[in-house]
């Protein structure tokens, strides 16, 4: 029984087992999620502490080190990347989130290396923290929308 609830809680409730895009699929639910829960801050802290142990876990009965099956890491990720936004800022803050999940740039590539369930969710942490404070930059900056 255990071993069936952590894959169907690392997989996003079975979105992150979709074959094509399974990431993007699980940032959708977490942007579900956001719209239904907004700013959340106890969302966005259980997922991300809870999201540590349980993508080592699945890590382990999936056999498979940072598998594309896991995707809690995209939904607190995308929880931080839309906190304190609405409308405009969340399609905004979904697409840079993906670019930076996606391409990884320096420092995101870096948190990857870390140990166990924290490597797996790390980069994309860094990538919810980094899009939030893009979009806050550049409303600050430029007026931005």
């Amino acid at each position: 029984m255990r071993k069936p609830l952590i894959v169907f809680l690392a997989s996003g409730l079975g979105l992150g087992l979709i074959p094509k895009a399974p990431g993007t699929f699980g940032t959708f639910l977490g942007l579900a999620l956001a719209l239904i829960f907004p700013n959340n801050v106890f969302l966005i802290i259980g997922c991300a502490v809870l999201g540590i142990w349980i993508s080592q876990e699945a890590e382990k009965v999936l056999q498979e080190h940072d598998s594309p099956k896991i995707v809690i890491d995209e939904i607190a990720g995308i929880l931080i990347a839309v906190y304190t936004w609405d409308g405009i800022y969340l399609i905004i803050g979904f697409l840079l989130f993906r670019a930076l999940d996606i391409f990884k740039p320096i420092p995101i590539n870096r948190l990857q290396r870390l140990p166990g369930g924290l490597g797996i969710m790390a980069d994309d942490l860094a990538a919810g923290i980094i899009t939030n404070l893009i979009i806050k930059a550049s409303i600050f900056l430029f007026n931005f929308i």
